[in-house]
């Protein structure tokens, strides 16, 4: 519109089109969400490795039975590293 200070070419819009509106992430950058969710994949890794050396000195030194306690909490760990590594992209 002539008069209001806008350009009749439609390509200096300052409106961005679909392109470039789209949320897409360049390659080797996490989100703040992927971050956030392998910060707390790390986290469980910890204290499972921690529960996991906790269950085994208790099952070896007073009851037997925490040992199958301290192999899960192992599992439990393995899984949460994986997957805090596959979070921040390495695979």
């Amino acid at each position: 519109m002539p008069g209001f200070g806008m350009d009749d070419d439609p390509r200096e819009s300052n409106v961005p089109d679909e392109a470039t509106a789209t949320a897409e992430t360049a390659d080797g950058i996490v989100s703040i969400r992927g971050a956030l969710v392998g910060l707390g994949f790390i986290w469980l890794t910890a204290v499972a490795a921690f529960g996991a050396l906790a269950a085994t000195v208790y099952g070896v030194t007073t009851s037997i039975p925490y040992l199958l306690v301290a192999v899960l909490a192992a599992v439990v760990a393995v899984y949460a590293g994986s997957a805090s590594l596959r979070a921040f992209g390495y695979r």
